[in-house]
């Protein structure tokens, strides 16, 4: 009977895990007073810790870093945070636009350290800076930490005034460098944004939270996504009216709507440029200075000579190496890339004939005639795919200095690409076969089965996988504690067991001057509380019995158990690191062609793409709140690149819808009669006049709206008056030193505070003397309020 429950228990075992490893997950433990973190590969040794711990303490005095050993992700942490003097010192390195004091004119200013008596709430160490720009500037910090000259590290040497973190990065030192998330901001964004389907975007939220990068991202996508409800009401009209129309109506339809889509194209690339402008005034970036010395990639390479500005050894690349590779590998790469598309194009019709010639002789049932359409998108997000991994490759054998260069070129190979790649087999069909019929199936297959794709694999495809990275964490975890003589054991949220610490967990190392580094979460050394016993660790586990927790400990006591938890950096380190917006923009850019260029054949593209963001709004929302770790902040401008890619699939649309009017026969048909030359010659001017209207409205459309432009005026007169009012005040002074300048001023400035104290109070006793009296007594002036240095 014992060796039958024995072996019905070890059945049960795997499942008791599975069920235990879940509990795992829920347990999570904040990890609190930390901004950053830096993990490490499993297999780093101390020596390599250590050598960058002091270099950090030596070279970074504001940053404040604990190290952790994580035994159940197997790799060792750096903890970072940083002083609030590094904080603001920070700030104004990197020129961090912060909102001004009323009686100093408002509006947002790049913060000055010298200056910080200026700026709103600065008081307020907690309040001053969001969590977002903490990230930001402690991340600054870190690449700051620069090598001096002949400083290396096992095998990797470093170029004196080379930025240490980066190059560690790219030789695989160090795994990640990524900002924790905040618990209570990221939960309000989830019920505000991703739960909140047709509630409007808090973008400020968004702005605090993410950076203005991804703000204005998703600030584009809103706008996007509200613009194209005209063209899709317009097109779901004339698609239902089409069902009914003669071929003359249907005609005038179709060339109705391609004027349509080339005029909206134009107003709402407009528009969008003007509302960018509003929201980068608003967030204080519209005139963001651009950094003049900049440090080169981390990955740039070259031989090593003395830089003409900075007078150091830094590594030099010639254009003309990088024109040679550019002009005889990376352009026949490319075009053998794109004939791969074209062959694989004419195999999937060669296909999509065989398969037509079966449903006509009714070998097989019609809609198998679907089944090539849909080949082709999926082979078209597989094309994409490689041909990324390709044009990453080619990018980084050019070898570019500068990181904005380098995004650059590498979004247009991947524009170049992806335009070809999604829009020849359409072009194919409407200027060589000519057959409008089949250019709306295909199209409408195209479009709805990448945007089905695509919105599994972003959000929800990265989602499942950091689960099944966790569990089978959680999985490990409870090898120990499921033994057969006790299968069924249980771990939920009711009685548990408290563990001691395993040696390994959270293990401390020695400082260079021999002190330990702080082993507890809360690096105050508070305690960290989860309903029960506090563990060696100052961490809490969930409460049980005396009774049971003896009873665990004699089933225990022999061996080296772990707590059944995991830490917030932990599960943070399991996500998917977020790399840019550079695939979301893609994604949107080819849809914008899919609406603007082949639409009037099939009127319901911009229906389709509408039902689609709505739903992208949510499900990127959701693949940056649930999914991805938390991304770095970045400060922009604008949509940079893309909206010159945008404006230039604007052109293309008008070309490509004209030249769609005259290949379908509706010139013929309104026109009796008309020739071949007379028909190019009406879409030539057609395309002309359509063309000189968009650059017309274009510049008649000012790009900064006036309001702006009159509030940026209003607010450099409000500062230049009170910049009057601080020399009249300096004047006034005649000290011998400037530390007495100084202190006459807060003098000055403490007496005035206490003046204006008294004054309010004497006001509000004369309201309520006048209230009970008929005599009106003049009230006080006000004095005014204080010019801070």
């Amino acid at each position: 009977m014992d060796s039958a429950l024995r072996l019905f228990g070890k059945k049960l075992i795997p499942t008791s895990r599975l069920v235990a490893s879940s509990h795992v997950l829920h347990n999570t433990i904040p990890t609190q007073d930390c901004d950053v973190i830096v993990t490490f590969p499993a297999d780093t040794d101390t020596t390599t810790l250590m050598w960058i711990l002091d270099r950090l303490r030596a070279r970074s005095p504001y940053l404040v870093i604990h190290i952790r050993h994580h035994s159940n992700t197997k790799g060792s942490m750096f903890h970072l945070t940083a002083t609030y003097e590094g904080l603001l010192r920070g700030a104004e390195e990197l020129g961090i636009q912060k909102l001004l004091k009323e009686d100093l004119g408002g509006g947002m200013k790049e913060f000055t350290f010298e200056e910080q008596e200026c700026f709103n709430n600065i008081e307020d160490e907690n309040q001053f800076f969001s969590s977002q720009e903490r990230q930001s500037i402690i991340h600054h910090l870190l690449d700051n930490l620069r090598a001096i000259k002949g400083e290396q590290l096992g095998k990797v040497k470093f170029v004196e005034g080379q930025s240490i973190v980066p190059v560690l990065q790219s030789n695989k030192i160090i795994s990640e460098v990524f900002p924790l998330h905040c618990t209570q901001s990221i939960e309000e964004l989830r019920k505000d944004w991703v739960q909140a389907f047709f509630s409007p975007q808090p973008l400020d939220k968004i702005k605090d939270y993410f950076g203005v990068k991804i703000a204005l991202y998703f600030a584009y996508l809103g706008h996007y996504t509200l613009a194209l409800c005209m063209p899709a009401f317009v097109g779901l009209g004339i698609w239902i009216t089409q069902w009914q129309a003669d071929q003359e109506w249907d005609d005038e339809l179709f060339i109705g709507f391609a004027l349509f889509n080339a005029f909206w194209a134009t107003l709402y690339l407009e528009h969008w440029k003007r509302k960018s402008c509003e929201l980068a005034y608003h967030w204080g970036t519209l005139d963001s200075q651009r950094e003049m010395l900049k440090d080169p990639r981390p990955l740039y390479t070259g031989r090593l000579e003395v830089s003409s500005v900075t007078g150091r050894l830094e590594p030099y690349y010639p254009s003309w190496k990088r024109n040679l590779f550019r002009y005889f590998i990376s352009y026949p790469v490319i075009l053998i890339c794109l004939l791969f598309v074209f062959i694989t194009m004419l195999l999937i019709f060669e296909v999509q004939e065989w398969i037509n010639s079966l449903v006509k002789s009714g070998d097989v049932p019609g809609f198998f005639s679907f089944l090539p359409k849909i080949l082709l998108a999926v082979c078209i997000g597989i094309l994409d795919e490689i041909y990324k991994t390709i044009a990453k490759w080619l990018n980084d054998w050019e070898n570019y200095r500068m990181e904005e260069t380098y995004w650059n070129h590498l979004i247009v190979k991947l524009v170049l690409f992806q335009f070809v790649n999604s829009f020849l087999s359409l072009f194919y069909i409407a200027f060589y076969l000519r057959d409008m019929d089949r250019l709306c199936d295909q199209l409408a297959a195209i479009l709805i089965t990448r945007q089905i794709i695509g919105n599994l694999k972003e959000a929800f495809l990265p989602y499942f996988q950091w689960k099944a990275k966790l569990y089978k964490v959680g999985y490990e975890m409870t090898k120990d504690l499921i033994t057969p003589d006790n299968p069924s054991q249980q771990f939920t949220d009711s009685p548990s067991s408290e563990f001691s610490k395993s040696p390994g967990n959270d293990a401390e190392l020695s400082s260079p001057d021999g002190s330990n580094t702080e082993q507890c979460n809360s690096m105050d050394r508070e305690s960290i509380e989860v309903d029960g016993v506090t563990d060696s660790c100052g961490v809490r586990q969930r409460g049980a019995t005396e009774g049971e927790n003896q009873k665990t400990k004699e089933n225990f006591q022999t061996k080296s158990t772990k707590p059944l938890s995991l830490t917030q950096a932990e599960v943070e380190s399991a996500m998917k690191q977020y790399e840019d917006t550079l695939d979301d923009y893609l994604e949107m850019f080819i849809q914008f062609g899919y609406v603007t260029l082949f639409s009037s054949a099939f009127p319901l593209a911009a229906f389709c793409a509408l039902l689609n963001n709505v739903v992208e709004i949510r499900s990127d929302a959701f693949k940056l709140c649930m999914t991805y770790q938390r991304p770095f902040g970045k400060t922009v401008e604008n949509i940079g690149t893309w909206q010159d890619a945008l404006e230039l699939m604007g052109v293309i649309a008008i070309i490509v819808n004209c030249a769609l009017i005259g290949v379908s026969g509706q010139v013929q048909r309104i026109i009796p009669g008309a020739s071949r030359e007379m028909v190019i010659i009406i879409i030539v001017l057609l395309e002309h006049i359509i063309l000189g209207l968009k650059f017309l409205i274009a510049y008649a459309i000012p790009d900064i709206p006036e309001t702006i432009e009159t509030n940026r005026a209003k607010l450099e007169f409000l500062r230049r008056e009170a910049l009057k009012k601080f020399e009249s005040e300096m004047q006034s002074i005649a000290p011998s030193s400037p530390a007495e300048i100084r202190e006459k001023i807060l003098a000055r400035q403490k007496s005035r505070r206490e003046n204006l104290h008294h004054n309010e109070t004497k006001q509000e006793t004369s309201a309520v003397n006048s209230a009970k009296s008929s005599d009106m007594v003049p009230e006080a002036k006000v004095c005014e309020k204080e010019a801070v240095l």
